[in-house]
């Protein structure tokens, strides 16, 4: 019971998140300029043909009203239809490029989750030590990186210089993404570089005022071997704040994902977004926009109730 409390305070809070933000979303689309029914006929469209197309759009309606509608399809799991793919059901290509990514996004964490936590670790025991320096450069510099910068370093360093990797991330026409997972490694490192300052550097952080609390310093002067010290009483508090960064760039991930997928051409929701951008495809782009905001929303909840179960003082203020 002491955790459902919580758990129904976070589901309210992110269903009126989410309502407010899509409201927001449609309502900045709305603002996009332009007309939706020329845009599907072209330039050289009657005004009484544009006209009627409005009408069986329902893009004469209220904007509430073709707000309540598109809200409705939202929940009933109908995506509606693309302007610029003239009709074709938006949930026949988004649910693919949405597993694509996923895969991306799983890959780049597996890369950089671990790397940055015993990286970060290592640093906060060694703090103040050359090999500290060394980590904390490394963080900094990679976090000073955007992701197309480093993005093309790593072209140019595995595709050109050394042809480890294909220099693009293209799935071949009639194949999957695993039977063509070289392609992730060079988006994932991308990604990688750029997340792993800000988790290590939280991490060293973390560990640092850990290992300097009294009950550390109680557990060493006890005589027992530091490598007990760290893995038993420390790391386990220290990682709590890792844990929140993590969970909280889940949705800047996805966000990222534009930059990266765009650069390497890769097929997922990133280049999916910035197409629909392009080609001011704003059914698209609405669709996108809800799911990296829901993404956001939904990983920073579940971060939020993984705190409190991990930390009873977060649960329970005032230790009760």
């Amino acid at each position: 019971m002491t955790f459902l409390g919580p758990f129904f305070r976070r589901l309210s809070g992110m269903a009126v998140t989410l309502i407010a933000m899509s409201i927001l979303i449609f309502l900045l689309v709305e603002l996009m300029p332009g007309d939706a029914a020329q845009r599907v006929l072209g330039q050289s469209a009657t005004p009484q043909a544009v006209s009627s197309l409005r009408e069986s759009m329902g893009l004469n309606d209220p904007v509430w009203v073709r707000y309540g509608r598109w809200a409705a399809g939202m929940l009933r799991g109908d995506l509606g239809t693309s302007l610029y793919m003239r009709g074709v059901p938006i949930a026949s290509i988004f649910w693919r490029k949405v597993g694509n990514s996923l895969v991306l996004a799983l890959l780049a964490l597996l890369f950089y989750v671990p790397l940055s936590i015993v990286l970060g670790v290592l640093a906060g025991v060694k703090a103040g030590k050359w090999i500290d320096s060394i980590i904390s450069f490394l963080g900094l510099a990679t976090m000073a990186l955007p992701e197309f910068v480093s993005g093309i370093i790593l072209m140019t360093l595995f595709a050109v210089r050394i042809p480890l990797f294909p220099i693009t991330s293209v799935i071949p026409i009639g194949e999957s993404i695993w039977s063509n997972l070289n392609i992730l490694v060079l988006p994932a490192l991308s990604i990688t570089f750029v997340m792993f300052g800000y988790v290590s550097r939280m991490q060293r952080s973390s560990m640092i005022s850990v290992m300097n609390s009294d009950y550390v310093r109680s557990a060493v002067l006890k005589g027992l071997p530091l490598r007990r010290v760290i893995f038993r009483h420390a790391l386990k508090n220290a990682l709590l704040p890792t844990i929140t960064i993590i969970g909280m760039n889940m949705g800047w991930l996805f966000g990222g994902l534009i930059v990266v997928e765009t650069l390497f051409g890769f097929p997922g929701l990133g280049s999916l977004t910035m197409s629909a951008v392009k080609t001011q495809d704003t059914p698209l782009i609405e669709v996108c926009a809800l799911f990296i905001t829901a993404v956001f929303v939904i990983s920073t909840a579940i971060t939020d109730l993984l705190y409190g179960l991990l930390n009873p003082r977060i649960r329970y203020p005032g230790g009760q």
